[in-house]
């Protein structure tokens, strides 16, 4: 075979990320980005983590009870995925485990803009685990067709890559951002803290 062909070509890979959105690989897949117009970084009104988090603004839950509105009260954990997005399907076993860990403490919420004919379609399909990712998954499902949430939290904290996850504590504020495999600490730190006796 012409090891040419198998070398990594940088421009190609850029222009397709561009054109299409793609699923970046670093020492092992980690997750996906798509064309989108976010702030940068250094922008100051960029959303961040100590802000209060927007409200929620969902089209239709596949799966689980609605949640609008407001999110004080209990921690949430609001996730950004997509069917298409080979690291999104890696994460939600972890996250079913979290959310059966932690049923009485935290509200885990994925949200896709795709339509829900296309998730519903996904969730009949075989999990790794060789049953439906209906009966794997354990937390909720929401469509966010208008992408209202999504601008709310991704686009405003100049998120581009999915899977993202925000961790919201009991007063409604951001605590947490990132890759939802790496969500394991800061969730069980701020769970704790949250069953702490408040000081006078």
């Amino acid at each position: 075979m012409n090891g040419r062909l198998n070398r990594p070509r940088p421009w190609l890979m850029t222009l397709l990320c561009a054109a299409l959105g793609a699923c970046i690989t670093l020492g092992g897949v980690t997750g996906c980005t798509r064309l989108a117009n976010n702030p940068s970084s250094a922008d100051p009104n960029a959303l961040q983590i100590g802000d209060p988090a927007p409200p929620l603004s969902l089209s239709r839950f596949v799966m689980g009870e609605p949640v609008s509105g407001d999110l004080s009260g209990k921690i949430h954990v609001v996730e950004f995925w997509a069917t298409w997005c080979p690291p999104c399907r890696a994460s939600m076993p972890h996250l079913s485990g979290l959310q059966t860990q932690y049923a009485e403490d935290v509200t885990f919420i994925g949200v896709t803009d795709e339509d829900v004919a296309t998730v519903e379609s996904f969730l009949e399909q075989p999990s790794p685990e060789e049953i439906p990712w209906s009966e794997l998954i354990t937390y909720r499902l929401a469509t966010d067709s208008g992408r209202a949430t999504y601008s709310a939290y991704m686009q405003a904290a100049g998120q581009t890559g999915i899977p993202t996850a925000f961790i919201v504590d009991g007063e409604g504020v951001i605590r947490w951002i990132g890759h939802p495999l790496d969500i394991d600490a800061p969730l069980h730190q701020l769970v704790e803290q949250s069953k702490r006796p408040s000081r006078a």
